[in-house]
């Protein structure tokens, strides 16, 4: 921010951001002043066009039929949404806060936003231009075209998922954890809320192009698996889910968009 007419400017509006916030002390106002929101796209990761194997026969019925799933090309964050960036889309809207605001052990600026709505995510994603992503866009995202169980491969490694932590890792940290688009924290950060309705049976229906989930409900499908489940919670396949309007402190999301397919021969882009 520059500093303009001795300085007036800048007090008015840190007075004034203060006041909305409910800021405690110069040291926050300093946080928000320097959590940047980063230029659109830049965080995010580009999963190209094609099929890619969802479900699993490992798990209880409401993972099969295995099947072949056509997805058009997207985008995905390659993280989680922060408690930083989330409290500038609130700073930006006054929306309200998370449900654990003031707990100094979920509510760090480098850890992941929880303890928010389905509607929340929603509204969050809408504002950043982008949206929440379908059950099958988050699947393929965290396990690629091959079927594998966990991000990484086949066989769980407990450091790779946070498993046994006592909160969960910051944001961006690198446990060796990513999948093969490069996205991070998809087993074992927290759970991630996802557009879909939750339909128990719904592969069973579902579209092999594109699927969204049922057209109604007030349940959602969440993803994931949190630093407190066990391993076979934390497969790429497993599915849960959660009323709408819950806000549980093992639960964030991710941010996602729709994208041209980008081609260069030889290999994937990965941005």
């Amino acid at each position: 921010m520059k500093v303009l007419d001795g300085g007036v400017t800048v007090f008015i509006v840190a007075t004034v951001l203060i006041g909305l916030l409910g800021l405690r002390d110069s040291g926050d106002l300093d946080k928000l002043f320097k959590a940047q929101k980063p230029p659109a796209g830049e965080s995010m990761v580009h999963v190209p066009a094609g099929r890619f194997i969802q479900g699993s026969r490992d798990g209880p019925p409401q993972e099969l039929p295995v099947r072949k799933v056509y997805l058009g090309a997207f985008r995905i964050d390659r993280d989680q949404v922060s408690v930083r960036e989330w409290e500038r889309f609130r700073s930006a809207t006054g929306h309200r806060p998370s449900k654990y605001w003031d707990d100094t052990a979920l509510h760090r600026p480098d850890l992941p936003i929880t303890g928010i709505s389905w509607h929340d995510a929603a509204a969050y994603c809408k504002w950043a231009g982008k949206r929440l992503p379908t059950e099958a866009e988050w699947e393929k995202a965290a396990r690629g075209t091959d079927g594998r169980r966990y991000p990484w491969g086949e066989a769980f490694e407990t450091e790779r998922a946070s498993l046994g932590q006592t909160g969960p890792p910051p944001v961006g940290e690198d446990r060796g954890g990513e999948s093969p688009y490069g996205t991070r924290a998809m087993s074992g950060g927290v759970w991630e809320w996802t557009h879909d309705f939750w339909g128990e049976f719904y592969y069973r229906e579902a579209p092999d192009r594109n699927p969204k989930g049922p057209p109604s409900g007030f349940l959602h499908s969440i993803k994931g698996g949190s630093y407190r489940n066990t391993p076979d919670q934390l497969r790429a396949a497993t599915r849960f889910r959660l009323d709408g309007i819950i806000r549980w402190k093992i639960l964030g999301f991710r941010c996602a968009k729709d994208a041209e397919e980008e081609k260069k021969p030889g290999h994937t882009i990965v941005k």
